[in-house]
């Protein structure tokens, strides 16, 4: 977590009114444009971004740090606007990228499901935290190794094997490869997580011996960590036009082919379409909306200090 969220997080569970105006105001914009583009609507987004605050009050002690404050609260998002559909009958996935050859049919019948099987649980309760802090640390150290390499077409298909869950057939159509090709640059991608994983301190258990299992673990740890998703301070600059042509082809495949909604999200925000007015209500109706539920959430014998 960088400095900015993690002084923000402090001054909100220190029960800081301030902090929590700020804490809203950082975060509305992007989570607004992320569920508009789900929703189809501002008034609706806004209400679903409203429970999304309201439910990290409820859950932040589930935050462990080991991750973007923001992808947390994506994460988040994604669960209410699935409950949104669920309310009004709908069955509809909110998968984190729109795939450029995906319709929408292909989206919602072979998406993973955002939520996981009884059975991920039962595993879950036994050892997923140790398999999660060590694969997020392998995953991490991956997306770094190629990056700093500028292995841009490695990273584009380890983002589509494992953040997209895309099939080897589909990223050799859209990158002009052969599936052999995707094939084996997996194996290598798989292969160093591997050996990675070998040398953690943290224990993985026996989560390789179930391919299925571990596949879906490696997905979850890459949407909630998003190693390889670029700065804002990066994505500004392709906005700018001023990034050298490798990282911007590479942001170019990220943003547009494989659909990271995330960074749409951010990218939305850097170009808003509202007014600077508008973003400031908002914001405003926001923090109003929820500093109630901020409040309360102190509890009745925590001493929240208010704003002189």
């Amino acid at each position: 977590m960088n400095e900015a969220d993690e002084h923000l997080l402090q001054l909100v569970k220190s029960g800081d009114p301030e902090g929590w105006r700020q804490f809203v105001a950082r975060f509305q914009r992007r989570l607004i444009a992320f569920a508009v583009k789900r929703v189809g609507s501002v008034a609706t987004a806004e209400d679903l971004v409203q429970e999304t605050f309201v439910s990290f009050l409820s859950s932040q002690d589930h935050y462990r740090a080991d991750g973007e404050l923001e992808s947390f609260l994506f994460q988040i998002l994604r669960f209410r606007i699935i409950d949104h559909y669920r309310r009004s009958g709908i069955h509809r996935e909110v998968p984190v990228c729109d795939f450029i050859e995906s319709d929408a049919s292909d989206v919602v019948a072979d998406a993973v499901s955002t939520e996981p099987g009884v059975s991920w649980y039962v595993r879950r309760d036994e050892q997923d935290d140790r398999a999660s802090r060590a694969l997020a640390g392998a995953v991490r150290r991956l997306a770094q190794f190629l990056q700093s390499g500028e292995r841009f077409k490695e990273l584009q298909i380890a983002e589509g094997l494992f953040f997209a869950r895309r099939r080897n057939q589909e990223l050799a159509a859209v990158m002009d490869s052969s599936e052999n090709a995707i094939a084996v640059v997996k194996r290598r991608l798989i292969g160093r997580l591997r050996d990675d994983l070998s040398r953690s301190a943290e224990r993985f258990g026996d989560w390789g011996n179930d391919t299925a299992l571990a596949s879906d673990l490696l997905s979850r740890v890459w949407e909630s960590q998003r190693p390889s998703c670029p700065k804002r301070s990066t994505l500004g600059k392709f906005t700018l036009g001023i990034l050298p042509p490798p990282w911007a082809d590479y942001i170019e495949f990220h943003v547009r082919t494989l659909g990271c909604s995330f960074c749409r999200a951010n990218l939305d925000e850097l170009n808003p379409e509202t007014s600077p007015d508008e973003q400031d209500t908002a914001r405003d109706r926001l923090f109003e909306s929820t500093i109630g539920f901020f409040s309360a959430s102190m509890g009745p014998d925590d001493e929240v200090p208010q704003p002189e």
